[in-house]
């Protein structure tokens, strides 16, 4: 008698746990409609400008991008870029600088400051001003 209440105890447990894991699965399966809500609320924007020399204008764009991503993600999405140091620096936007030309660089000022970072260790927040100047090495 008592082996078969074990047995019945045993199988109404593992049917409850059963269908609390069935509620769970639902429960999942509705969180990454609320991500992708978050996602399209989370696409921020931010100005950047280039230039030659610090007067010649080339472009300036509003660019989106979603909270948390790194200045370089941005630039990737919206820009074609030549890499140096391991893929940390950008030396080339669009077609102008390398790595092979070490007389020019890409200085970096983000509302106005220079950016002590790479643009892979920066991270973006709405309505951040980025100019990127072209630059000779003096």
């Amino acid at each position: 008698m008592k082996k078969i209440f074990m047995t019945l105890f045993t199988v109404i447990i593992l049917l409850i746990g059963g269908c609390a894991q069935t509620n769970n699965d639902t429960n999942n399966n509705a969180t990454p409609s609320n991500e992708q809500t978050d996602n399209e609320q989370g696409q921020l924007t931010t100005s950047i400008k280039l230039s030659k020399e610090g007067d010649e204008v080339i472009s300036e764009n509003t660019v989106e991008f979603e909270d948390g991503e790194s200045l370089m993600d941005a630039m990737e999405q919206n820009y074609d870029l030549t890499t140096g140091f391991g893929g940390d620096f950008i030396v080339g936007i669009n077609g102008l600088g390398s790595e092979e030309e070490s007389d020019h660089y890409w200085n970096i000022k983000v509302n106005g400051e220079d950016l002590m970072v790479g643009a892979s260790d920066y991270v973006l927040e709405e309505n951040d001003e980025v100019h990127f100047s072209y630059t000779k090495v003096e």
